[in-house]
């Protein structure tokens, strides 16, 4: 596998290089990912944080000239705000789900069944909501690989949190939906290239589904509160982190209160199963 050392251009292959921002910590793994489609003409997918020396190793890699289109799968802040520095320094369009952003100034909106097409390549548009309403994944029809920014990881799972606008049903759809792609590889948004795509899919709604079946079974038996169900379930889990399970139980509880299965009110209700 090629290096993920901050920075620094790997190829992925004949059409995609891969460069990873200096923003490593426990929510991001090693770094966000940024991908340069293409070579006569480039499409940056995901240009991460606002920093100088990321912006500069882009322009490095792809050429000021080259850049034509600036590409956000979603606008979460380890993604997004790069790409107002880097469209001054190129004059590249920014393409996201929606014009009416607040973090950064899209050019042009994109959606479900949209394409991107380059002189070498084709990237078709995905909705792909759960992580986020306005997320989007890419599939470079040329090469079978799917762009999948936090919609799946690298090493990891994503996080789904109603405070920053996921919704655990629409991950659960967006998840089957992918599944039925016929892909090579995945490129996500954090982590290494996943080069058994189904498989990793297949493990995602694997987990996705054994822990709503643990919160479900510990609500039949009696009512508990999210903080209660996290003590349960993630006692081994780093203190650093139980804010993050926490926001993940209740995005499994607003699901299946959703489904009529148990009834609550938000995170510091107390939660009952309904027989």
């Amino acid at each position: 596998m090629p290096a993920m050392t901050p920075d620094v251009p790997s190829a992925l292959s004949p059409l995609v290089r891969r460069i990873v921002a200096a923003n490593p910590s426990h929510m991001t793994g090693p770094g966000t990912n940024t991908y340069l489609v293409g070579i006569d003409e480039v499409a940056v997918i995901d240009p991460g944080p606002d920093s100088k020396a990321h912006t500069d190793a882009i322009v490095g890699a792809a050429g000021r000239q080259r850049v034509r289109w600036i590409v956000l799968t979603h606008t979460h802040s380890d993604h997004a705000p790069g790409a107002t520095r880097l469209a001054q320094v190129t004059g590249a369009e920014v393409l996201a789900f929606s014009t009416r952003e607040k973090s950064v100034k899209v050019t042009r909106s994109i959606g479900d069944g949209d394409t991107i097409d380059g002189t070498e390549f084709r990237l078709a548009v995905l909705h792909a909501p759960g992580h986020a309403p306005n997320h989007l994944c890419f599939h470079l029809d040329e090469e079978r690989m799917l762009f999948t920014g936090d919609t799946i990881l690298g090493g990891m799972y994503s996080v789904v949190s109603p405070s920053t606008g996921g919704d655990m049903a629409q991950y659960f759809a967006t998840l089957e939906r992918l599944r039925k792609l016929r892909l090579r590889s995945i490129a996500p948004g954090h982590g290494e290239l996943i080069d058994e795509p189904r498989a990793r899919i297949d493990e995602y709604l694997q987990h996705r589904r054994a822990r709503e079946k643990q919160i479900l079974g510990l609500v039949r038996r009696g009512p508990c509160t999210v903080k209660s169900i996290v003590a349960a379930l993630y006692a081994d889990t780093p203190e650093l982190l139980l804010p993050v399970a926490a926001k993940q139980i209740y995005s499994h509880l607003k699901k299946l209160r959703d489904e009529g299965r148990v009834t609550g009110r938000d995170q510091r209700s107390t939660w009952t199963a309904i027989s």
